[in-house]
């Protein structure tokens, strides 16, 4: 069962999900990822963080995060989309942001 600070996020499967998943068991492997027929479902306490750069590599080729949303269908938490990188976090304000 997800504890009260669990993120989420459900990817349409594709190629692309398909690297994000694989780089997921390298750099997040207690993440929580369920498969519900046409999407994954994928959950884990305090942050999920996509780095496009390392699931590029995955992949073969580059992915941009326009790319890597248009897989996405929805999530819970707070999200932060910057160039290169998806993040999504438990607190509504994370720590990084507090200066």
């Amino acid at each position: 069962m997800a504890s009260n600070n669990s993120v989420g996020i459900s990817l349409m499967k594709s190629d692309e999900t398909r690297a994000t998943l694989d780089y997921l068991k390298e750099s997040a492997n207690d993440a929580r990822v369920s498969d519900r027929d046409c999407y994954y479902k994928i959950e884990r306490d305090n942050k999920l963080e996509f780095d496009m750069e390392g699931i590029s590599d995955f992949l073969g080729r580059d992915l941009d995060t326009d790319i890597f949303l248009v897989n996405m269908s929805s999530y819970y938490g707070r999200i932060v989309v910057s160039d290169g990188k998806v993040e999504i976090f438990s607190e509504i304000k994370p720590e990084r942001f507090n200066d």
